[in-house]
């Protein structure tokens, strides 16, 4: 066994009997390769990556590769869930070298941390072929690789920071970006044009609640809604068991990445509700609910939390407990039955590998009713069959996600509300933070660890702000505070840093995480919080600091609208006029307000609400009926 043995990681686990003399990412790793000047090989992945267990199969359980690696470097292996901030940073540097990235992530560096080269996947004679070139080069051309390693830590860096905006106007949304924006969709089949597709709950989101789009309006929420139905009826997503998958491989939802990912599945919660609050239908309904099903059966946790992700594979086997063979079918279905269900997935294109993928073709409309009751038959025998590798680790960022997509949901779904609000409370009770910070990840039986980052907290900060707005409770307005203070530790007097500066072992780079991807923009996401938290509870402070972030990210021209709607819609409410509605404490709505600025308040018993901006009050709503009546307004 190697130094991986005692982490707690599943990942590290994974690899802890490999062959290869691997390290922990930690300071004995990083301080020993300085003081040999040994050059590192820093191994990045996670616990339920498909082409992660296949390099280790090919590459890192071979004895000749293992060896080499052995003889030449210090080998580190990370959990990029563990650690995002250095996964990042080594990311970065890869799309910088090669222009794409992925995982497992495979970079050389200098004994102090700084890249050199980078890969994804590569088989075994490539892999030895490109060590074998950089151990001459560090043998024999070590004045070249110190000042090459340099120049790209300096361009990293430079491109990392957004400068100060030159003007003192805020920039406006124009119909030329909106017009950018519906020309990457795909009009038949929902979501982007291309592949690999990729759901992007959160960007849709963000879409929907912009302000200024005239009457595109519609014509985004027609595209959302139809890449939520083209992938809740497709092999993207799990028709039988629940749950969202993290991509599609192909350009109609076909053939997915068999992963389940908790962050995908709360934003996926989060836009269900979205959708259902401004056009309620059957397809929103049941993608909301199933997910939450799926969620409470098979990745609740017996704390309260929930486990991180789901595996593609199933002992070796990419999504063997998703696809179906034709005696399988058959032993569920009946031979004749089988044969009909077989014709229609045969008319859908479904065949991959040899086995049967759920998937209705998004272009052939609303499935047939008896698509829809064979998938109802296939469910029992489903839930019979042995699971992939769940990956138990809670991390705070995802299970604060998947909070908030409960908290939101629950106002149209009541029925969820209580597993809402005990699934808020676990998460407050491991995360909430302390004197030292906030915790990152809890494993089970474990104490949680680990520095909190920016993105844990302000997912946390979002997801007691829903709970507020679902409870009337003021109380989460405060604990949602709390996370806000914990941020400071993060604060560089312009801007968040990804990680906080007290974090153990920093990455070679400082992130600041300014852009939407798959998961929204850290800063925009407390930027968000803070401008809420300031309004509700006074904090002019908070404001002022939201909205200095929200001008620096849309003045600089090198963040693209469509990694920036996050901040786009936030920046109606930045305005000095921006008004916040206030409601009593304890009293819930039905209704949802139709701007972001609105929670629980103390208030006389007879005062049901006040709207107000930040310098003073400018309506007293009395009765229910007028608080009715402003919410319709």
């Amino acid at each position: 066994m190697n130094q991986l043995a005692k982490s707690s990681s599943a990942y590290l686990q994974q690899h802890a009997h490999n062959p290869v003399n691997w390290w922990p990412w930690g300071a004995e790793a990083l301080e020993s390769a300085a003081a040999q000047g040994q050059w590192l090989l820093v191994s990045i992945g996670y616990s339920t990556c498909h082409w992660c267990h296949v390099m280790e199969r090919e590459i890192f359980e071979d004895a000749e590769c293992a060896a080499f690696m052995n003889q030449h470097f210090k080998n580190i292996k990370v959990d990029r869930e563990e650690r995002p901030d250095v996964d990042h940073a080594y990311m970065q540097a890869a799309l910088a070298l090669n222009g794409q990235g992925g995982w497992p992530l495979n970079v050389v560096c200098l004994p102090d941390g700084r890249p050199v080269w980078a890969s994804t996947y590569l088989p075994k004679s490539r892999w030895l072929g490109a060590l074998e070139r950089l151990v001459e080069v560090q043998q024999n051309q070590q004045e070249v690789a110190a000042p090459y390693a340099q120049r790209l830590a300096d361009a990293l860096e430079a491109a990392a920071r957004i400068p100060a905006p030159q003007k003192e106007e805020l920039p406006v949304l124009t119909e030329d970006m909106v017009a950018a924006e519906r020309a990457r969709w795909d009009l038949d089949h929902g979501g982007f044009k291309g592949a690999p597709k990729f759901p992007l709950p959160s960007h849709w989101v963000h879409l929907m609640t912009l302000e200024g789009t005239g009457t595109a309006k519609r014509a985004i929420q027609q595209q959302a809604e139809k890449t939520v139905e083209a992938i809740f009826h497709s092999g993207s997503y799990d028709g039988v068991r629940g749950g969202l998958f993290r991509y599609s491989t192909d350009a109609v939802w076909r053939v997915p990445h068999f992963e389940k990912m908790a962050y995908d599945n709360g934003l996926w919660l989060r836009l269900s509700a979205h959708l259902h609050a401004q056009s309620p239908s059957e397809v929103t309904a049941q993608a909301f609910e199933r997910t939450a099903e799926w969620l409470q059966r098979e990745m609740l946790l017996e704390n309260g939390l929930f486990a991180a992700a789901m595996d593609a594979d199933t002992d070796g086997v990419e999504g063997g407990s998703f696809t179906w063979t034709d005696s399988a079918l058959e032993d569920a279905l009946g031979a004749e039955s089988a044969s009909h269900f077989q014709q229609l997935l045969e008319a859908q294109g479904a065949s991959w590998e040899g086995r049967w993928i759920l998937h209705w073709h998004p272009a052939l409309g609303r499935p047939t009713s008896d698509w829809t009751a064979y998938l109802k038959a296939l469910k029992s025998v489903a839930l019979e069959r042995p699971l992939p590798f769940r990956d138990p680790k809670c991390i705070q960022a995802w299970n604060a996600w998947i909070c908030s997509g409960l908290a939101e949901g629950a106002h149209l779904f009541p029925a969820w509300k209580e597993f809402a609000l005990a699934s808020a409370e676990a998460h407050w009770a491991t995360f909430q933070p302390g004197p030292t910070g906030s915790p990152h990840v809890k494993y089970p039986g474990k104490s949680a660890e680990g520095q909190a980052f920016l993105d844990d907290l302000a997912a946390s900060a979002h997801a007691c702000i829903a709970v507020a707005q679902l409870t009337g409770q003021v109380v989460w307005l405060h604990r949602a505070a709390d996370f806000a203070h914990a941020a400071d530790a993060h604060w560089t007097g312009e801007a968040y840093a990804f990680a906080a500066h007290r974090q153990n072992d920093p990455a070679f780079l400082v992130h600041y995480d300014w852009e939407d991807d798959v998961l929204p923009s850290a800063q925009s996401t407390m930027a968000s919080c803070l401008l809420r938290l300031g309004h509700l509870l006074g904090r002019v402070e908070w404001v002022e600091r939201a909205r200095s972030l929200v001008h620096r990210a849309l003045s600089h021209e090198s963040l693209s609208a469509e990694r920036a709607w996050s901040w786009w819609a936030l920046a109606p409410w930045t305005e000095d006029s921006a008004e916040h509605l206030l409601i009593r404490e304890g009293l819930t709505i039905e209704q949802r307000p139709k701007h972001p600025l609105w929670g629980p308040c103390e208030l006389p018993a007879d005062v049901y609400g006040q709207v107000c901006t930040l310098q003073a009050c400018t309506l007293v709503l009395k009765s229910k009926t007028d608080l009715d009546a402003y919410l319709r307004s």
